[in-house]
């Protein structure tokens, strides 16, 4: 069994890690994988496999043998009495299930108590001789209560039911009342001497005049056709199978008549065998519908024919020999393998009905799948000679056999030389081959103890008193059921067999074994594997031995017997280790540790104590007329029994604490030779810890259950609510025992039980002192405070003085509160609920708080919280559950808000009582120290509509928490930048705006150009001395966003108005320009140049401060013709204007930037166009004009065109050039006048007259002059304009 469990891979196995397991838990994992491990024993048919074999362990001495003789009681003198009055016949048998033994006398049947040998009943009213007797279980619906067996009598006549009422008594048997039933069937001729029944209340029986399977009918009333009871033959069609049977001797010989010797039914899988006088077995199902279904029959000479074919030639398998016996094999022992048939020569054939896992209604024939000889005779192996197991007399001749599960053989041998019965019984070793299976061994083969016992008479019946365990391995149940007792009624008496246990085998071979205790222990440790030998010793240690030692001089005593069972258990239990460790640096884990076989044994011990209980529910519900009751599950006594053994076993490993590895601590570590022992010695210690707490804790937990049913249990399920009624009732021992919520379910169980007996008038000290004696676990001191809080509050509910009233809740709170960390949730909220209903809301607020702290000490919520409330943090259950607590407060809140609302505010000037309860109430709210209260405090008043509370609050956490929830909450976000802005925090409130606009919230784009444009207000507002650099550079950053929005806005208003668009496209283009803040690359690649937006492209380039020249200049020509064309098309103003306005606008919007609005490109642009577009429409000096109110200052204006000019390019050649003169001029004569004004701008113009040069604009008009272009009347303005320069400036 390995050692604790973990994610190592430890031979091929991955083990999962127990590392965060506490220690109960863990142990009861251990008990678990136990429970498994022994579930997973052999059934038979991998044991007995097709073949044959004759393993036997043949015991002659006492010490190993696996049956004891344990009692014999003797036929009273009344019983022979009558006996020895009989005239023609006597039949003798057991009635084990009622502790009674019976004998007939011609037609009498006698009944007594063969234990005590009292008891005397007879039964004598009916004339016929009687032929056969059998106990049966009798049909469901048809006898009253009182009737729980029926006794079917067959005498030559009639076969009758008399009905028993069994009641078990002190003597170990049954008191038994007889009833006539008035139920019989005549079977005349029929000579019956089988009978057999089902647990359904069936009942067939055959006899020696034919071969025939006939039903005894009943119910319990009459019908229209049928009577109460009748007869039925299966086997036969027509009258004949309701007529009378008439023998005709003359016809059939009767040493030639088969006939039915015995019945035998598997009530497992419904079916009935016969077994008949030539040896050929019948199968037939039993079907629902009370009919009997012939389903196989098998012949002798088949028999014969399969075994020879299996193993050849057998002298013990002959055409002489017999089958004397049948017995069914159960399907919780085998699947296949369906029944067992014993020779006459006591070989044992295992047969199969089918051959493969189909339906019984298909099944047509039967085979041998293995045959089992008879052991060595004792002769043979004392003188130490050897036969071959086919040839081994033995068992030869076998008078009668039965075979009981899980496997008992016993074999009654005629021995004709000496007086009585010879007795063979065998057993399976289910220790022996549970070991082979856990060790893996893929052939298994049945391994038997067998012994010889000498009855000294002559054997009438064998039955089984207390039923063995059917499971197969009986190794598991030696601590938890009583041993199998087996009855042999002979000649002289009752004969008690009793199955010995491995525990009574290991003490008697310590007391009377032939080679010394230590020698007989160190075979059975061999035997048996180190756990077995561990668990048994412990068990025999700890005083679990019951067998009466014989009285043999010079031999062990008992008390010398349990001091070297300790001795060996602590001796031979090894050493735990570390398997496949190869390298010395590497060390293994704890769980991939192999552990003692101590561990193993006290694992084990455990295991088999509680395994009937172990997940077994604990409370049994019952409907009554009445309504339900409920009852324990498991008697007291078997409870009470089980805790012994558990006491027991603790006082056991206590005392010898200092004795034992991994119990004794630290000192077992000074032992080890190197770290890998060390890290075994600490698994070894863990692991015992855990079950040495689980003994305690299963301990306690069973005197729970013992207090639970002392008291009214209905009263106090129905006490608890409805999701605790459903739990309770499925809770198992192992719920109760090992889980935290069937411990808490305990603990609420006790706390009703307590409040029960308060309201009856006990004293809690006294009820509190009972509790923790006789279970302290679930009554703890904690508990005790909780129960006198609890009496302080009923107190408190009746109490009418309100100065009292109010101290006793004072007081409750105060108690409350020192067990704040014992208290379950159900018992906080019914307590607050409490304190609410009296008016106490502070206790009711108070109460929930103080144990959000104490379910919480290590404040793993906060941290849980400030590290990003992942959904797998395991510290999100300490989260929870403080949240479950808050969740009481803010009800609270409700209720004081609400009272509060029902009364005035103010009474005289002054405050209401309900109004200063509500404000006190609050302040307790507001002044708590506790941060995650805050957190779900201010998350419940937002998502009430009442975060705006919290600008208001000035608390600590406030900050924190609006902090935190900012980044995943718009509403909290805003309430940030707000909370900052109130308290004058003008950067934290920039801060939070500039990230919101730039954050991922669903915003449109609106909404984020306002958080900008305040952002920017909030960096221009004062601030502290220390905060001014940092809010210029936020500044800085924000405009910078603001400019690619304002552009981003743009670009959304003209898709918007853009009718070249689809609606489809439009829309998917707006969702993207109105929902995220877009890089300026991606509104120009994207949207800008794509949708030919130049303007907005050259404001892209503005931003961006791209000075590409060719890339604007191309722009500005696009734009000039989009206008150009845009406004033809249009016809309502000239090309002109709109070109005009453009250039003006974009003048003054990029006035600072010469690249993106460079005169030098677009004097030249704007004059080629007026020239070939618009000729002689609109004023003659638009351009310049336009220029001029667009910012371009007269002296570059007079520079470029005086550039234009003198270059002489196409299309300004010839005439065309006093275009250019003309456009001076103009230029001129404005600079001229703003001159005369004292360099300011004159109304109606942006031309400033400061910097006015006479000179250059003189020389560059005379030269205009002289060039020999043609200037018409522009001439005259140009002289005129000369003149008057001088004239001003000499």
């Amino acid at each position: 069994m390995a050692g604790g469990v973990g994610d190592t891979q430890v031979q091929g196995q991955v083990i999962v890690s127990t590392e965060n397991l506490a220690p109960i838990p863990r142990a009861a994992r251990t008990i678990n994988e136990v429970l498994l491990m022994e579930s997973r024993y052999p059934d038979l048919d991998n044991i007995v496999s097709q073949g044959q074999s004759a393993e036997y362990d043949i015991q002659l001495g006492t010490a190993w043998s696996p049956f004891k003789k344990t009692h014999n009681h003797h036929i009273p003198d009344a019983i022979f009495e009558q006996y020895n009055q009989a005239q023609c016949h006597t039949m003798m048998g057991l009635f084990a299930e009622l502790g009674q033994a019976w004998m007939t006398v011609d037609n009498r049947l006698y009944l007594w108590e063969y234990v005590s040998g009292g008891q005397f009943q007879g039964f004598e009213s009916q004339p016929n001789t009687i032929t056969s007797v059998r106990l049966l279980k009798p049909r469901p619906d048809v006898f009253n209560e009182q009737i729980n067996y029926v006794l079917v009598i067959g005498t030559s006549v009639e076969m009758f039911l008399i009905g028993i009422g069994a009641t078990p008594n002190a003597r170990n048997a049954c008191d038994v009342v007889m009833y006539d039933t008035k139920m019989s069937i005549n079977i005349k001729g029929l000579d019956i001497s089988v009978i057999e029944g089902a647990d359904n209340g069936r009942i067939f029986f055959g006899g020696r005049s034919d071969n025939e399977v006939y039903e005894f009918t009943y119910k319990g009333e009459e019908g229209w056709f049928q009577g109460r009871c009748g007869k039925v033959c299966h086997t036969s069609q027509g009258l004949t199978s309701f007529a009378p049977k008439i023998p005709i001797p003359f016809l059939t010989k009767p040493q030639d008549a088969e006939y039915v010797v015995q019945m035998v039914v598997d009530n497992s899988r419904s079916l009935l065998y016969t077994l008949s006088s030539r040896s050929n077995i019948r199968a037939f199902l039993m079907k629902q519908d009370n009919t009997l279904v012939p389903r196989i029959t098998h012949t002798w000479a088949q028999i014969r024919s399969n075994v020879g074919v299996m193993v050849g030639e057998s002298k013990l398998i002959q055409h002489t020999t017999t089958i004397v016996s049948i017995s069914p094999v159960p399907s919780e022992v085998a699947r296949r393998t369906h029944l067992v048939a014993t020779t006459s020569t006591g070989c044992r054939l295992y047969m199969s009905a089918v051959s493969s896992d189909y339906g019984y209604d298909s099944a047509n024939s039967m085979q041998v799948v293995h045959i089992r000889f008879p052991p060595m005779p004792p002769a043979t192996m004392t003188l130490g000679r050897e036969i071959a197991i086919n040839l081994s007399p033995a068992l030869t001749p076998t008078r009668k056999a039965k075979i009981f599960p899980p496997g008992y053989f016993f074999c009654l041998v005629d021995s004709p030389d000496r007086d009585g019965d010879s007795l063979f019984i065998s057993a399976p070793d289910s220790a022996k081959m549970s070991l082979l299976a856990e060790q893996g061994h893929n052939r298994l083969q049945l391994y038997e103890n067998g012994t010889y016992l000498g009855l000294e008479s002559r054997a009438e019946a064998i039955e089984v008193v207390s039923p063995p365990f059917v499971g197969g391995n009986e190794t598991c149940v030696q601590f938890d059921t009583p041993p199998a007792e087996i009855a042999i009624l002979t000649n002289s008496g009752v004969q008690i067999v009793k199955k010995r246990r491995l525990i009574e085998i290991f003490a008697a071979a310590i007391r009377y074994g032939a080679h010394g205790a230590e020698a007989e222990v160190r075979k059975f440790f061999d035997t048996y594997g180190r756990a077995e030998g561990c668990v048994t010793a412990l068990a025999v240690a700890c005083g679990v031995d019951t067998e009466v030692p014989e009285h043999r001089g010079g031999r062990i005593t008992d008390r010398e017997v349990v001091d070297l069972a300790r001795k060996f258990f602590i001796d031979f239990g090894g050493k735990p280790r570390a398997e496949n460790i190869y390298d010395a640096s590497t060390l293994p884990s704890l769980d991939s540790v192999k552990l003692s076989g101590r561990h193993d044994g006290i694992a084990l011990y455990i295991t088999r104590i509680i395994r009937s209980i172990w997940k077994s529910p604990i409370i049994t519900e019952t409907r009554k007329p009445g309504g339900v009751s409920h009852s324990s599950t498991v008697s007291p006594a078997k409870l009470l029994a089980i805790q012994e053994q558990l006491q027991g076993l603790a006082k056991f490993l206590e005392d010898n604490r200092s004795f034992i590895d991994g119990l004794s601590g630290s000192e077992s570590l000074l032992r080890v030779g190197s770290r890998v022992e060390e890290v075994a010695q600490q698994a070894e210690h863990r692991a015992l810890h855990s079950l040495v707490q689980l003994i305690a804790a299963m301990i306690e937990g069973i005197s729970f259950v013992s207090v639970l049913f002392d008291n009214q249990v209905d009263d106090i399920i129905m006490s608890l609510q409805e999701p605790q009624k459903s739990q309770v009732k499925k809770m198992t021992y192992e719920d109760l025992f090992t889980s935290a919520a069937g411990n808490a379910l305990a603990k609420e169980l006790v706390t009703v039980i307590v409040n029960k007996n308060i309201a009856a008038g006990m004293d809690v000290d006294t009820i509190a002192e009972a509790l923790r004696r006789r279970c302290g676990s679930f009554c703890s001191a904690d508990d005790v405070i909780i129960f006198k809080a609890v009496e302080q509050l009923r107190k408190a509910a009746n109490e009418g003085d309100p100065d009292l009233k109010q101290r006793m809740l004072r007081e409750s709170l105060r108690l409350f509160e020192q067990t704040a960390s014992s208290l379950t949730m159900d018992n906080l909220k019914e307590t607050v609920l409490e304190f609410q209903a009296l008016g106490f809301y502070q206790g009711a607020v108070e109460l929930p708080l103080v144990a959000a702290k104490e379910f919480d000490r290590g404040n793993l919520a906060l941290n849980y919280i400030n590290d990003g409330a992942q959904e797998n943090d395991p510290r999100a259950a300490s989260y929870k559950r403080r949240q479950e607590c808050y969740q009481l407060v803010f009800h609270a809140l409700d209720a004081v808000d609400s009272a509060s609302t029902k009364a005035p505010e103010t009474v005289d000037g002054h405050l209401s009582g309900p109004a200063r309860t509500r404000n006190q109430t609050w302040d307790l709210v507001y002044t708590s120290d506790d941060e995650v209260f805050h957190h779900d405090l201010y998350d419940w008043l937002f998502s009430r509509g009442q975060g705006g509370q919290l600008l208001e609050i000035d608390s600590p956490f406030a900050l924190d928490y609006l902090k935190r929830r900012s980044l995943e909450s718009l509403g909290h976000a805003e309430l940030l930048w707000q909370y900052h802005a109130r308290r004058e925090d003008y950067y934290g409130a920039a801060n939070v705006l500039y990230r919101l606009a730039r954050g991922d919230f669903n915003l449109t784009l609106e909404q984020r150009l306002e958080f900008l444009s305040r952002a920017r207000g909030f960096c221009s507002s004062a601030g502290p001395a220390g905060a001014r650099q940092r809010m210029t550079d936020l500044s800085h950053s924000i405009q910078e966003e603001l400019d690619v929005a304002v552009i981003q806005d743009e670009v959304l208003k003209r898709i918007r108005e853009d009718e070249r668009i689809s609606e489809a496209k439009k829309t998917s283009l707006i969702s993207e320009l109105d929902t995220e803040l877009i890089t300026l690359s991606d509104l120009y690649n994207r949207y800008a140049e794509p949708y030919e937006y130049m303007d907005i492209c050259l404001a892209i380039f503005q931003s961006a401060d791209y000075r590409g020249p060719l890339e604007i200049r191309k722009c500005w020509e696009t734009l000039i013709s989009q206008i150009h064309e845009k406004t033809v098309r249009e016809g309502q103003i000239q090309p002109f204007e709109a070109v005009a306005d453009t250039i003006r606008r974009l003048g003054h919007r990029f006035s600072l930037s010469e690249y993106i609005f460079p005169p030098t490109e677009l004097v030249p642009l704007l004059e080629v166009y007026a020239l070939e577009k618009q000729r002689d429409i609109g004023p003659p000096t638009w351009v310049v004009d336009s220029l001029l109110d667009a910012g371009v200052s007269p002296e570059v204006l007079l520079r470029i065109l005086d550039d234009i000019f003198w270059r002489n390019d196409v299309p300004f050649q010839h005439n065309a050039r006093k275009r250019l003169v003309r456009d001076a001029v103009f230029v001129s004569e404005k600079w001229f006048s703003a001159s005369l004004k004292g360099g300011r701008s004159f109304a109606g113009s942006n031309i400033a007259g400061a910097g006015f040069k006479p000179d250059v604009v003189v020389a560059m008009l005379d030269a205009y002059v002289k060039s020999g272009v043609e200037l018409g009347t522009e001439r005259q303005r140009l002289d005129r304009l000369v003149n008057e320069i001088r004239r001003r400036y000499p």
